[in-house]
């Protein structure tokens, strides 16, 4: 029969993978938002639509103005090879509201 602190140790083990992978599966991607929730707009790079190689950074346009606490996130290498760089906005948007 196994001793107390084998069993207390194989829960804990089991707490910790059940904890990590209920982490794991909450992401941006799918999140259902509630009402009034704040909506984060990511910008990447703008271009013409007819050449999709000519492309410029966001806030590289005279008219979009970044904020002072710019926060990047980056996909992955090939994210990263392909010019993707995405900025958080930071313009406030809620979820189902108009203003």
């Amino acid at each position: 029969m196994p001793s107390s602190s084998s069993s207390s140790s194989t829960r804990t083990v089991l707490l910790l993978l059940v904890s990590l992978l209920a982490t794991a599966l909450a992401s941006d991607s799918d999140h259902k938002y509630q009402a009034d929730e704040q909506v984060t707009l990511w910008v990447n790079k703008v271009g013409p639509y007819n050449n999709p190689q000519e492309t410029y950074n966001y806030y590289s346009l005279p008219f979009c103005r970044p904020s002072q606490n710019d926060v990047h996130k980056w996909g992955g290498l090939g994210e990263v090879l392909g010019g993707n760089e995405l900025i958080d906005s930071e313009i406030p948007i809620k979820f189902l509201s108009m203003f």
